[in-house]
């Protein structure tokens, strides 16, 4: 064929093209939104099989899902796209923890010191007995102080969902709720403090050493307090309209979780201190208690499917051990510090116990917590991940299944939502 006959082949196809304007190219472009639905889909119809077939918890559903089709499980969802999630994700975790941080009664602590007592007790055993075991096992000192002061915070999304999902009311519910809390707090903060180490481990320079963990903690709280500021300035000129505050919160804790990534500083912490200080310094009571429904359900099946796909299996084998070593004694330390006070703060041996069981989810929080530590030092992450892939990996799938185990043995389950 010659030059002119092809040329001319060329611009036959061209103008059936051309005619054809109107189909798809090809191949298809499809963008992050709907695999986005397409994960929450999937989630929440495992949620709902596990549930009604095996009457397991829903976050067990969503979780497996999200590790299914993640890039460490069949690779529906890669890596790269994983991260193109990372802001939903961070503005789901923001929801979860601003709405477990204004159900808190830091009045509650006033009027029973000892449950104050209470939660610095179980943390501080966590922490201690999680630092000895992995300090048998011989790993440097740096690793194990790390692990353990991840290892004392709670995960607050399985936690908040299982008391709604159960309907849970009572003593054992709202200590579970308030302990959750305080423990995130301890591990955000403890992780900062050794910043430092970490700082002089692999950047040294006394500057950066004792100002990044000052500026992470300071700097978290400060952004929850003007937040809360701004939160209240606008309660003043809404009322108590809940559908008002509703859409206005929820703006200010995308605006709060962009501002803190941002500026670097601890969403977690920022988040917390931002639902705490929200209801804390309403003197008036205009602020109405807020949940979050539908959205809100939408966004907590998101961080369940998203963390759990993020959580690479692969580590799980290397760390089996000392992961399993971890939870056993992290169990140990939470429900040893529940009980010894129980009595003192109001409640007997046996819900104490049920408290101790409660506290023992670790997921979501936790990953990220290494995730964070890993990006600043990304020397110091292979060995972490290690250490606490295995117990999350783990504590993803029976977590749930403790909570409500606590949480129906105590007689507070008025059955699923």
């Amino acid at each position: 064929m010659g030059a002119a006959a092809r040329a001319a082949l060329q611009q036959r196809k061209g103008d059936a093209m051309h005619d054809l304007f109107f189909l798809p190219d090809w191949p298809l472009e499809i963008t992050q939104f709907p695999w986005f639905a397409v994960l929450v889909l999937l989630a929440v119809a495992a949620g709902e099989a596990v549930q009604r077939y095996a009457r397991l918890p829903r976050p067990i559903g969503w979780i497996v899902a999200g590790m299914l089709l993640g890039p460490y499980g069949l690779g529906v969802f890669g890596t790269e796209m994983l991260g193109r999630f990372s802001g939903l994700l961070d503005i789901a975790i923001g929801i979860v923890l601003f709405e477990l941080g204004q159900r808190v009664d830091l009045g509650w602590l006033r009027r029973n010191p000892w449950l104050l007592g209470t939660s610095v007790l179980e943390a501080a055993l966590s922490f201690a007995a999680v630092y000895g075991v992995l300090m048998l096992a011989q790993p440097s000192a740096l690793l194990a102080a790390v692990a353990a002061a991840i290892g004392m915070a709670t995960s607050p999304a399985i936690s908040l969902v299982l008391t709604k999902e159960l309907r849970a009311q009572g003593q054992v519910t709202e200590r579970i709720l308030l302990l959750t809390t305080l423990n995130c707090i301890y591990a955000v903060i403890v992780v900062s403090m050794l910043f430092a180490w970490l700082n002089a481990e692999y950047r040294g320079g006394w500057l950066t050493v004792v100002s990044h963990p000052l500026y992470l903690v300071f700097g978290s709280i400060a952004l929850a307090g003007a937040f809360a500021a701004l939160a209240h300035g606008a309660l003043r000129l809404l009322g108590r309209r809940v559908d008002a505050q509703y859409i206005t919160v929820l703006a200010l804790i995308v605006i709060a979780v962009a501002a803190a990534s941002l500026l670097k500083l601890s969403v977690v912490l920022s988040m917390l201190a931002f639902g705490m200080m929200t209801r804390h310094f309403d003197r008036q009571r205009r602020f109405v208690s807020l949940e979050f429904g539908r959205l809100g359900q939408i966004f907590m099946v998101l961080l369940f499917a998203l963390i759990a796909a993020r959580i690479d299996l692969a580590l799980v084998p290397a760390g089996l051990a000392a992961g399993a070593a971890l939870i056993v004694a992290r169990y140990a330390g939470k429900v040893l510090g529940v009980i010894a006070l129980g009595r003192w703060s109001g409640l007997g041996t046996r819900k104490s116990a049920l408290v101790g069981l409660g506290l023992m989810p670790m997921a979501g929080l936790a990953v990220m917590l290494v995730h964070e530590t890993a990006s600043a030092f990304p020397e110091f992450g292979p060995q972490l991940l290690t250490v606490i892939v295995a117990a999350v990996a783990i504590l993803e799938i029976l977590g749930p299944l403790l909570v409500q185990f606590a949480l129906v043995r105590a007689g507070e389950s008025h059955g699923r939502a």
